[in-house]
């Protein structure tokens, strides 16, 4: 009796360590598995992953989706970390007969994806375990369009939200041309995983006229969806409480260098670069129909910190992502290196080097960690797992 409270302190004991190992870095999970086997069922074991994520509360971004699709049936990841990934995510999008596919938006574990087959379907993917659902887009809905995947399951703390319901809403502007009345109408229709079916189309009237929106990611903040539309002119609002569809007027900011951010309150921000200067603009609530005036908030100097990671001067800079749940957005130096910029701190950290892309990115965040692979870790034979680490060192 005393030797097995013995060995349930100790196991204890492993148990806490182990809970502190980085998630961003889950190739150390791999090899703390390596140790026995005790250690790599309790690395697989459901309780243990739902303590080590309410410890570390948030998921760490394992890397990001390119939207350039370059003609491929799956889209661009590039990790930011060694994952650990034995098995690669199934071709989803072929038996489809998709030429290519292209990413739309990044949330919550899942991405959105969007192929021609011929129409425009949409696919929702879970890249770790590879689940993914298909289905074609709103009615009404056939041109140029951006749209947000989240978890739709009820107090949701997002930890791990494989598995679960989801939504995706749709946007988008209706061409000029049409004359159905919905010529210079903003377009919104949200689809539930639960019923397999689109909502009537939302339409809120734009001040002035466009024929697209902006393909940068959405913004989820405060129970609200923001887009950007006519290249940075304007931004969508949709409330995912009320459905009303509405429009927000930009700040006074560089149209073709921005993206949405989340402001330091939670609210609604704007970051654009200007030169070599990262200018931050947060939106002011001011009455209870969510309008409101933009504060320049402040000003982050990039150019000197940016120049001693490129090693070399600075010549271009392009803003091609935000991080939500963090306060990090992304920006491309010299077309070809990634950079994180926290946006309270005003740190910078260089990302990643990566060839030149002509869009945004957008972060992948979820806790990767054994057990959640299509199989489970202590099943997959010692020698696949060594030829896996072999290929991370």
């Amino acid at each position: 009796m005393e030797e097995s409270s013995e060995t349930a302190l100790v196991d204890d004991a492993i148990g806490e360590i182990l809970l502190r190992l980085p998630p961003a870095d889950p190739a150390c999970l791999f090899r703390a598995s390596l140790v026995c086997k005790a250690w790599r069922r309790l690395l697989s074991d459901c309780a243990f992953l739902r303590r080590y994520r309410a410890f570390h509360r948030k998921p760490p971004m394992l890397g990001f989706f390119n939207k350039n699709h370059d003609g491929r049936t799956t889209p661009a990841f590039v990790p930011v970390v060694a994952q650990a990934y034995p098995y690669p995510p199934p071709p989803i999008l072929k038996p489809y007969g998709a030429s290519a596919a292209e990413t739309l938006d990044c949330r919550h574990g899942r991405v959105l994806l969007q192929s021609w087959t011929p129409s425009l379907r949409l696919t929702v993917w879970d890249p770790i375990t590879g689940d993914h659902q298909s289905f074609f887009s709103a009615q009404g809905m056939h041109f140029d369009v951006a749209a947000a995947v989240l978890c739709a399951s009820d107090g949701c703390d997002h930890l791990h939200c494989s598995g679960g319901p989801f939504l995706v809403v749709m946007a988008g502007v209706a061409s000029r041309n049409r004359d159905d009345g919905m010529a210079g109408m903003a377009l919104c229709s949200v689809y539930l995983s639960e019923t397999a079916a689109w909502s009537a189309l939302t339409s809120t009237p734009l001040r002035w006229s466009f024929n697209n929106l902006d393909m940068m990611p959405s913004l989820l903040a405060g129970g609200t969806l923001y887009f950007i539309v006519g290249g940075g002119v304007e931004i969508l609002k949709y409330n995912l409480a009320t459905g009303v569809l509405s429009e927000i007027s930009m700040p006074p900011t560089n149209e073709r260098n921005q993206c949405l951010v989340a402001a330091e309150d939670g609210g609604l921000g704007v970051a654009a670069v200007e030169g070599n200067s990262l200018h931050l603009w947060w939106l002011q609530q001011t009455d209870g129909d969510g309008l409101g005036e933009w504060e320049h908030a402040r000003v982050i100097e990039l150019e000197a910190i940016m120049s001693t990671g490129l090693g070399g001067p600075l010549h271009w800079l392009d803003v091609v992502g935000f991080a939500e749940g963090t306060d990090t957005m992304f920006i491309m130096a010299n077309y070809d290196i990634i950079f994180g910029v926290e946006l309270v701190s005003g740190r910078i950290r260089k990302i990643c080097d990566i060839g030149y892309i002509q869009c945004s990115i957008f972060p992948f965040m979820s806790f990767y960690t054994p057990g959640t692979s299509i199989m489970p870790i202590y099943t997959i034979p010692q020698f696949v797992i060594c030829q896996y680490l072999f290929r991370l060192l």
